[in-house]
């Protein structure tokens, strides 16, 4: 076993344990049906469903369990469906955003075999400093590289400072190890301000930039020499009657290599029902985004995806 999965596993242990240490009688808990649907305007269209059951349950940020998900893609004719099975374990503060969210899953598909995660750990250094460390691994979900197997390891780290009492930057350093030996160091960055404290009204500038080590590689997927893109946002989060409404609206300019700037957008809306043990909780989030591809500047891509626990 690798130091990743040693890793993983320890921690998926450590929460079993601590579950049990502080509620004893702790609840159990089903999760479905979860859905994530994604379309883009290559024609590739993602369908993901999971369901999970959670034998130590608390609320919806903190529990430990498994879960089953089915992927299907599709593609002008073509399609390719996946099976991963997962053990996870997720103990996050709803107030503050902090803690660790831990996985590891098992995904076949095509008769490709991949261990998978999408784990995080954040935590407070300072009264004003907050710090992330983040681990993925998943499959890169292209046509040819569904077809050919291809998959990355991301591993990053970020900070949020609060500069001022009204503003905040987050800096997020990382780098993406592809499996057919590209590789994509990368940085994002964001400015918060808040215009509204009393309404979650926030003005943000967001700045992203990443390139590829290897751009000789197969068409696998998008993979420009260098692509940069700065934008101008605004956001809004308000909790009305316990549930946390959030949206973010984004324009921005974008350069891939030595071509022109051109304009790229976002759009975001989630909705989160309150955290309580002896309650159901559901969450949603849809978005749709503009940005570079294949086949242009003009990519775009939309999704929608909601998960319902039903504790018991």
């Amino acid at each position: 076993m690798n130091p990743l999965n040693k890793l993983l596993w320890l921690l998926i242990a450590f929460s079993v344990i601590a579950h049990a240490e502080e509620e004893p009688t702790s609840k159990m808990a089903v999760s479905a049906p979860n859905v994530y649907i994604a379309s883009d305007s290559e024609g590739f269209s993602t369908y993901k469903y999971n369901a999970g059951f959670f034998p130590l349950y608390e609320h919806g940020e903190k529990y430990t369990g498994v879960s089953y998900q089915h992927n299907y893609f599709t593609q002008s004719g073509w399609d390719s469906s996946a099976e991963v099975y997962t053990l996870l374990t997720k103990a996050i503060n709803p107030r503050t955003g902090l803690g660790y969210n831990a996985n590891i899953g098992y995904n076949l598909q095509n008769g490709h075999k991949l261990i998978t995660t999408d784990s995080n750990y954040g935590f407070r250094v300072t009264d004003s400093t907050k710090a992330e460390l983040i681990l993925n691994r998943d499959r890169v979900e292209t046509q040819n590289s569904l077809n050919n197997g291809i998959y990355y390891t991301m591993g990053a780290a970020s900070v949020e400072q609060q500069v001022l009492e009204r503003l905040t930057a987050i800096a997020m350093v990382g780098n993406m190890y592809f499996s057919d030996t590209n590789t994509r160091p990368l940085v994002r960055a964001k400015l918060i301000y808040d215009l509204v404290p009393d309404y979650g009204l926030t003005a943000q500038l967001r700045y992203r930039q990443y390139r590829d080590t290897n751009t000789t590689v197969p068409n696998n997927y998008f993979n420009p020499d260098h692509y940069t893109e700065t934008m101008i946002a605004f956001g809004a989060r308000k909790r009305i009657s316990g549930w946390m409404l959030s949206g973010t609206a984004g324009v921005g300019r974008q350069k891939v290599s030595q071509d022109p700037s051109t304009t790229t957008q976002l759009y975001e809306f989630a909705a989160t029902s309150p955290v309580a043990s002896n309650s159901y909780y559901f969450k949603t989030r849809a978005g749709y985004g503009k940005s570079a591809g294949f086949l242009g500047p003009n990519y775009f891509y939309r999704y929608v995806m909601e998960e319902l626990i039903i504790p018991f």
